[in-house]
Order: structure tokens, then sequence, then C-alpha cells
């Protein structure tokens, strides 16, 4: 595996996630034009929505070719997202090869607004596999990096929002290990010029292993010309009758690149962070070995009614862009394992009219306007029909939100062929990249006393009741899940165990809006969740093939699986998944810098 350096990091001026306006479009003949670039985002002339277009301008000239072993991959990079048409062809095409996999990296100044997206699942539902998967996992209108997963993880997407220059910036960054080809499509050069600069040019010359492939739709000398100075070696493509031509190369290579990454992984932790750790691993063809003496899924995975929802913030901090980006990809990602339920999660604001809280957020994520189809506003009256209750509070409702059963939903990712469970504790090997996923068990190594993580108590409590109760899960002061049986309350955060019937007062005075008369108390269940001093996860290298994910906290529903894809890109060298600023707020280092300023000196 290869280990994160020292490598400065570029000013990131995505540091926060925010609002992005979508690509102004019309549909002419029922195909997008584009207003900003006045230009077709693909040509009728080969018919088939374009499909045929992109196999003779992109996939025959960049020459793609599948390794040859059973497990091998791709990665393709491309300039110019738009309606994801050179994606869906592309997985396609891969999808045709047993067990091969695909890495698409793309970038989108302005992407396409949820409803352009519907229109063109409707329209590709016979023609792509992929559509309506796409579609139902569009990236938000939000800036930054944009992480899904198709195809039982064989297909990784990664699209970047915003300006060129500082997604490229953020991939030359990264631990990247190159694009084995490039699709550049953004538009005619005389109409969108930024993107195809000598210095964009450069940038995906560097970004491309030798060997590397690079295919374009335009001809234009000043882009062949800065293509070859970039390092490839240009050749034009005859594109008759429907164009006359268009732009193929090739990086020159002495000698084809062999993997460094080691083929066996071994993970600490069999809860929510471990289970998505091992399953991301496993997905991409490496043999993980889980050790957990406790079993699957204890602690704070233990319960079965976890609540998964974005935990928003207004302030528009690093930590802000990091919990939006893990709901959105963690909703993806977990939508189809067993033990998740989508139901829908409503976030009641606060009683107190002068809390400004509720506003930043709704401000700083634009969330009244139509194009955030992730989160709605409701007013009292949207309030009391989704919940089928007489509420006065407004709120805001997570259509994509869901119920978790934790123990069902570990078990489910650790059921692959590529992963062994051990109940049992296992020796570090220095030898063997290994990832603790341990909670605060982690400072049990002796070398990591010094990260900043403790175990909190929690308690929620099962209520039996005949009686109405909320249609969906309601966050507020606490929060209340409607089950089978009635309902479950919670949940404690004690930093000193409390006793039983201390916490079931707390949970029922938290939730007794939402509670009506005669209900019976069925039980309780407790269990710890790690956090670090600073609330924000732990997920990073912490010693020669040694890295952690942990301190997911109450969060970990969202938060373990975007850890996971995190760490999987670092590993085995991806695109980037968070941006600089998210992986620095999460980075362990942060507590040694904290505890040199302070004076105290740790191992």
């Amino acid at each position: 595996m290869e280990r994160l350096d020292n490598r400065p990091r570029p000013n990131d001026c995505h540091s926060v996630t925010l609002p992005i306006a979508p690509a102004p479009l019309q549909w002419r003949d029922n195909a997008p034009f584009s207003l900003a670039y006045d230009d077709i985002y693909f040509s009728g002339h080969y018919g088939n929505n374009g499909i045929e277009e992109v196999r003779r301008v992109f996939i025959t000239p960049a020459a793609l070719q599948i390794p040859l072993n059973a497990q091998g991959s791709i990665t393709v990079g491309e300039l110019g997202f738009g309606t994801g048409l050179n994606f869906l062809v592309c997985a396609d095409w891969v999808l045709e090869h047993p067990h091969a996999r695909l890495e698409f990296v793309s970038f989108e100044a302005h992407p396409l607004a949820p409803t352009d997206w519907q229109r063109l699942a409707r329209q590709r539902q016979n023609d792509c596999r992929l559509a309506a998967a796409l579609t139902d996992q569009a990236p938000p209108l939000l800036s930054g990096w944009h992480r899904r997963m198709f195809a039982d993880g064989r297909i990784t997407l990664s699209v970047f929002h915003g300006e060129l220059s500082a997604g490229l910036e953020s991939l030359q960054s990264s631990q990247f290990r190159g694009a084995d080809s490039w699709f550049l499509d953004g538009f005619a050069p005389d109409r969108n010029p930024e993107m195809w600069t000598d210095t964009v040019l450069k940038q995906v010359g560097e970004l491309t292993q030798p060997g590397g492939t690079i295919a374009t739709f335009t001809a234009a000398g000043r882009v062949r010309r800065g293509l070859a100075k970039a390092g490839f070696v240009m050749r034009k493509v005859d594109q008759r009758p429907n164009k006359r031509e268009s732009l193929a190369g090739r990086k020159p290579a002495n000698q084809p690149l062999t993997s460094t990454h080691a083929k066996t992984v071994q993970v600490h932790g069999a809860g929510i962070a471990g289970a998505t750790m091992a399953r991301h691993l496993a997905d991409a063809g490496l043999l993980v070995e889980v050790f957990d003496p406790a079993g699957i899924a204890t602690g704070g995975s233990r319960i079965r009614q976890a609540v998964m929802h974005p935990r928003l913030l207004g302030d528009q901090s690093a930590t802000a862009a990091y919990r939006v980006s893990a709901y959105h990809y963690a909703r993806g990602y977990l939508k189809n394992v067993d033990g998740y339920r989508t139901t829908g999660v409503l976030l009641l604001e606060p009683d107190n009219p002068k809390d400004a809280h509720f506003e930043k957020i709704v401000t700083s994520y634009a969330i009244e306007s139509d194009l955030q189809d992730w989160v709605r506003r409701c007013d009292h009256e949207d309030v009391s029909r989704l919940t089928g209750l007489s509420l006065k509070q407004p709120g805001l409702y997570f259509p994509h939100g869901a119920t978790i059963d934790l123990p069902r939903l570990c078990a489910d990712l650790l059921d692959h062929e590529n992963i062994r469970f051990r109940a049992h504790r296992s020796p570090i090997d220095s030898r063997i990249p290994t990832i603790l996923c341990s909670a605060a068990q982690v400072r049990e190594v002796e070398t990591l006393q010094w990260l900043e993580v403790v175990e909190v108590a929690g308690q929620l409590d099962e209520l039996n009741s005949k009686a109405h109760l909320p249609s969906i899960p309601i966050v507020g002061r606490g929060y209340c899940v409607p089950t089978a049986f009635g309902c479950v309350v919670g949940s404690t955060y004690e930093h000193t165990p409390w006793l039983a019937d201390n916490a079931l007062a707390k949970n029922l005075k938290m939730n007794q809006d939402y509670l009506p008369d005669g209900y019976e108390w069925r039980g309780h269940q407790r269990a710890t969740r790690a956090i670090s001093s600073d609330r924000n996860p732990i997920v990073g290298q912490v010693g020669e093939n040694l890295w952690v994910s942990t301190a997911h906290g109450s969060m970990g529903t969202t938060s373990a699986a975007y850890a996971s894809a995190v760490l999987t890109s670092v590993l085995l060298g991806l695109s980037p998944t968070a941006t600089n600023h998210q992986i620095e707020l999460i980075a362990p280092q942060r507590f040694l810098a904290r505890q040199a300023r302070r004076g105290i000196l740790k191992r």
C-alpha cells in the first residue's frame, strides 16, 4: 500500500460545500442544449441519444483495454460530465467484461438540475444499464467531490462540482495513481476556452499513466498542439460522414507499470466502521480479514433502530461540509444493504424563535429553492401531514433519510467472498496493511495513546403502544422512531453512565410531544459510541501500514461509510472522495499538533 506523503496541498477554495447553480439548458427536439455555451451536449447525427457517437469519438479512439486478469480495472478521467452519457456508455462497456472494474473521474462546473436527470433517465432506460441508478444517485447541486458506487462496487464514479482548476489541483494533491485514459468533452474550445488552456492540458498529461490514452471530439489545432506539449503523441481520427475528424493520442511508456498495492488487508473491529471498511476493500478486489473478539456489531453498532440524516450545520465549516458529503455518499452506498430502510426523516425546528441555527442552514444550502431535492423545508401543516400528528413546529424533511438495523446491516456488509471474519484478537503485523476500526480501543495500541477518543454511553427505550404514533422518524431534542410494536425513543448522552430509570425519564421528556397516552415501557437498549475531543471523526494514517477509522459517534450511519471511501481512495490510489480541508479535519495528526501547542508530549 502507498503511504500518505508530505506533499504540500494547494489552497482549496472548496473547503466548504455550497450550493452550485445548475446548467442553464433548453430541450430542443428532445435533446439538451446548453444556453451558457450555445452548444449541444451531444450530436444526434449518430442516433440512439448520442450513444454511438460516444463509442466512435471516445471509446474506440482511446483504445480502452481491460487488463486480462480476472480482477482487471481501468481508470477513465473526463473533463465535462454533462449528461453523464460518456460514463454510462463506458460503464456498459466495462460491465460486458466479467469481474472488470471501472473508476470514472469527471469534472463539471454546471451540473444538471434534478428534473433534467429524471428526463434523461426516461430517455435512456432501455439503452444504458445504469441510467436509472445514476439519476437516483445524481450528485446534488453542491460544490466539491461526489463519490457514487454502482454494480456491487465494480463501478466507481467521482464527480467534482466547481471550477475545473480547483478540481484538478485537488486531484493532483491526492494519492491518485493516474488515469488510463482521458475523455475531453467540455463543449467547443471557442465556446468554453477555460477548459482547453495549455495549463489544463498539462495537468491532464501529468494525471495520466505512462501508456495512457486521450480522446476528444474537437480537432482544433491549438488543442492538438497543447496535448502534444503535455506529452501525448497525437493523431487525427476520421469521423466522416458526420464530421471531418477528431483527435486521439497516447502518452509514451518505457515500460508498463506494475501495481505495488498489497492484496490482503486486516481490519480490526466489526461494527459499522469496520464492516463498511472491509466491504469497500473487498469490493475493490482485496482479501480482507476482519478481527473482533466481541463479534459482529457490538458497542454502538448493536442498535436496531438507528436514524440516518445529515445533521446539518449552517456555519460553512469543514465539519459542515464533511457531514453533508457523508450523508449523500452513505445514502447511496447503503440503500441496497440488508437492514437499511428508506423512511424519510423529519428534523423539527427548535421551540426558541430566536434560534438562528435553522435559518443559517436554510440559507447555506439554498433549501427553499426547488433545486435541492434532497431536503425540504416544511411549515407546521406539512409537518402534521408527514407525521400524522398535530404538531405546531416547522422543520426540515429529508426524503432519503432512513432507519437502520445496524446488526443486520453489518452482517450483510461482511457477507462477501473476499471477507473472512475472525472472532478473536490478532496482533498488528506491520508487514500487512491494517485499519483499526475498534472505537476507543484504538488507544490500547501503545503508540496510539495520543489519540483523543473516549466512549460515551447512551440509552434507547422501547415503548409498546396501539395508539397512533408518528408515521416517520422525528428528530429534535431527541428522536422517536415508529416500530411494529410502538416506537423507540432516545437517546441519552452520558459521559458517566446513568441509572436506566434516569435515562428513561430523560428520553420520555425529550419526546413527550410525539407520544400518545397509554403506552407501556417495553425495555431498553444501552450501548457506547466513540467520540473525539473535537467531535469530529478520526480517519487516516497513524503509522507504517497502519490506519484508523473511529470516533464517528452518533454519525456512524453516515460517517463510517464515507470514511471508508476516503481511506480506500488513499490506499488504492483512487481519485479523492473528500476535499483537502475535509481530509485535514479528520486527520489523526491534528491531535499531535494541538498537544504540541499545549506543551503535552506523547508518543
